[in-house]
């Protein structure tokens, strides 16, 4: 059974470039007998974060966000693309 591998891009900005990477990881881990798939918020219409997932009751978060609750579920793992800001690594990534 292949490894089910959720790749999450979330950036909504019109000129992102992070959305080749992930690309390009979907066609690697494809080649390597994984099952990945793009969960790119903006093409999905995943809503800006306002609440969490868990903090709506059953059966009344957003459509977008109750199907990636159940992706999220299934996944055997997660690779999360993010963006630069201004050409740098995010201050986050660097601890």
């Amino acid at each position: 059974m292949a490894d089910r591998i959720l790749i999450l891009y979330g950036s909504y900005r019109s000129d992102r470039q992070g959305i080749r990477l992930a690309n390009y990881l979907v066609g690697g881990f494809a080649a390597r007998g994984a099952e990945p798939e793009l969960i790119d918020a903006r093409a999905i219409g995943l809503p800006m974060l306002d609440r969490m997932y868990k903090e709506y009751t059953k059966g009344e978060a957003p459509p977008a966000l109750e199907d990636l609750a159940g992706k999220i579920r299934a996944a055997d793992s997660f690779v999360f693309v993010t963006g630069d800001m201004i050409g740098a690594c995010r201050r986050i990534s660097r601890t």
